[in-house]
């Protein structure tokens, strides 16, 4: 095995036009030419034109780039663009490497002769205080050089191990300086990892109290299971591990968990319910998680429950449940919106 790679020197150049308005009329093909410049051991100009470099051209304002280096060759890739004090327009580039060859002085120039049209320039914000500032890059393209690809070795890295370190953190319970009470069950973590996770914790955890050394919490209308898987997405970015859930209870503690997510705007948790609860509706539930929806703004797993509900195989059952007896005297608002769903999507 052998590999080509081409050596490249890069470098740029700041032209300043002053009183551009003043430059204008020097007449078609005339041109002003930069001071000269060295990038990668060669020295180059720029050429601009600013009536254009033939009557062709005539409307644009033309650029060319010239090397001023005698008895050499380089092969380059140059661009040039406008820049103010604020904004910088896009790359103008040449479509392939150009040979300069100073030998010609057809060859040691290359033309870019519609830069910019002069009346798109002057409408825009590149005229500042009737200054124009191009920009060149150039890359020079240096012989390309072939080697035994064995001869370069690279280590290749481990997985990152990020989120097991801060997994490992948690359940060790070293450096916890808050302590939160959930229905009896206490729950160990450290404060800055809750803050830089949730806007919620942030003001909670880093306001009046930060200056205690040691903060407990009583946390209301929350199960410990619930609080527990909360507290290992915040460390680790995993929802809801399979290994320590099985299927009878991840419905119900996803059901607290998006209370959880909401309650702490943890926005992408949050999205991870509503996604794990779409693809796992069922008759006996869903009504209750339809009401769930509705209370935490989960547009995308409400239309999910209507939808659902809507199914002319599923309407007739959900209705025998007792979740829905419960879902008509606590939330009659959303039998509306049922019936909305099912005109809307049996249409469908």
């Amino acid at each position: 095995m052998s590999t080509c790679t081409t050596p490249r020197v890069c470098g740029q150049h700041t032209f300043t036009i002053k009183d551009y308005t003043f430059s204008k009329g020097l007449g078609v093909g005339k041109f002003v030419r930069s001071m000269t410049f060295s990038i990668g051991g060669f020295k180059w100009s720029i050429r601009y034109y600013p009536d254009g470099i033939n009557t062709k051209y005539q409307q644009y304002i033309s650029l060319s780039l010239e090397l001023m280096s005698t008895a050499t060759q380089v092969r380059a890739i140059y661009a040039f663009r406008l820049k103010n004090t604020v904004h910088q327009s896009e790359w103008s580039c040449v479509e392939e490497p150009t040979v300069f060859n100073s030998q010609s002085i057809r060859r040691r120039i290359s033309n870019m002769e519609k830069f910019v049209e002069r009346s798109h320039l002057e409408e825009s914000s590149f005229l500042d205080s009737d200054n124009l500032v191009i920009e060149c890059s150039i890359i020079i393209l240096k012989k390309p050089l072939v080697s035994d690809a064995e001869a370069t070795s690279e280590t290749v890295l481990p997985p990152s191990e990020l989120s097991k370190d801060f997994e490992k953190l948690l359940e060790s319970k070293q450096g916890s300086d808050v302590t939160f009470s959930v229905k009896g069950e206490s729950f160990l973590a450290h404060r800055i990892f809750l803050a830089a996770r949730s806007p919620v914790f942030m003001a909670e955890l880093c306001g009046p109290w930060k200056e205690k050394e040691a903060l407990c919490i009583t946390v209301e209308d929350m199960e410990p299971n619930a609080f527990k898987a909360l507290l290992q997405y915040i460390y680790t970015d995993r929802f809801l591990p399979s290994e320590e859930y099985d299927d009878n209870d991840k419905r119900d503690i996803v059901h607290h968990l998006l209370q959880a997510a909401d309650r702490y705007s943890i926005e992408k948790l949050k999205l991870a319910c509503e996604n794990f609860l779409c693809k796992n509706l069922d008759v006996e539930t869903v009504t209750a998680t339809l009401a769930l929806a509705d209370q935490h703004g989960c547009n995308n797993l409400k239309d999910a429950c209507l939808k659902y509900i809507a199914s002319p195989d599923k309407m007739e059952k959900v209705m025998a449940t007792e979740e829905y007896g419960s879902l008509k005297r606590k939330f009659p608002n959303l039998l509306v919106e049922i019936l909305e769903g099912v005109c809307k999507f049996r249409k469908i």
